[in-house]
């Protein structure tokens, strides 16, 4: 799980927000490795300077993403890669407003809570396509901010660089997933047999929870492709379609795999 990624989405982030910077255009103010002057009064109980800012250090930074950012969104408990795009995610909008882009991304009710609707949604899709659809999410809410004429250039370029290495540690998790023993591959194929001289599955096909699932990306993937035309985003507009694809092709499979073998 992600919770041995803590360290390694700490400094993704922190080489993302850099040091100390007090931009007039930033409502966030003076801000310090990405931590507001609201955010470390709120931390420390009391209000603090902009000097205050300026001096803070690495470790109560770490604490603060830690205790009120990574925890906030369940990061110990998401999978590679998710984990780092939803605490960036967390990190530039808040948490709750992070886990609502998720669930807007997922087709499942925006109550901005990590709860298990939500998990169940993020299980039920490759750990990619969850990336792919989340990022087109937040890129379309960052692009009905007011102020994304001033950052909207490095915000499309922090989820860009966010993205590949959010997918990169998904592709390395999948990898080092340990291959099922000879036992196992000899249990499933007998069950496999045996299922196959009895039925195949007795469920019918629109009551699955993956045709459900894929009928929601298909959706999601259909917005997030029309968005991506509209902003001249080529790679999200793939990356859309790549999903919409996966969608069809999920459907696909199910509705054969409950089609009894004649």
């Amino acid at each position: 799980m992600a919770q041995r990624h803590w360290q390694a989405c700490l400094t993704a982030i922190l080489n993302e927000e850099g040091g100390f910077a007090d931009n007039p255009g930033d409502p966030g103010g003076a801000t310090n490795m990405g931590i507001t002057r609201k955010t470390l009064s709120a931390w420390r109980g009391e209000p603090v300077s902009r000097e205050d800012v300026m001096m803070l250090e690495r470790d109560e930074a770490a604490r603060i993403y830690r205790e009120k950012f990574w925890m906030a969104i369940g990061g110990d408990d998401l999978p590679d890669g998710l984990d780092l795009v939803l605490f960036d995610d967390g990190v530039l909008s808040g948490p709750r407003t992070a886990i609502r882009d998720l669930q807007n991304a997922l087709q499942v009710t925006p109550d901005g809570l990590m709860g298990p609707a939500t998990r169940a949604a993020v299980a039920a899709l490759p750990v990619a396509e969850v990336i792919s659809l989340l990022q087109a999410v937040r890129l379309a809410r960052l692009k009905s901010l007011p102020h994304f004429a001033l950052f909207g250039r490095g915000w499309s370029r922090r989820l860009q660089r966010i993205e590949r290495q959010a997918k990169a540690l998904a592709k390395i998790a999948r990898a080092q997933s340990p291959a099922p023993s000879a036992a196992q591959d000899k249990a499933a194929q007998k069950g496999e047999s045996s299922m196959a001289e009895t039925k195949l599955d007795t469920k019918p096909f629109w009551a699955s929870q993956t045709i459900w699932s894929s009928i929601a990306v298909i959706g999601s993937s259909l917005t997030g492709a029309l968005l991506a035309w509209k902003g001249n985003d080529i790679a999200g507009f793939g990356a859309a379609l790549t999903a919409l694809l996966g969608g069809v092709n999920a459907i696909v499979g199910r509705v054969r795999a409950a089609t009894p073998i004649a």
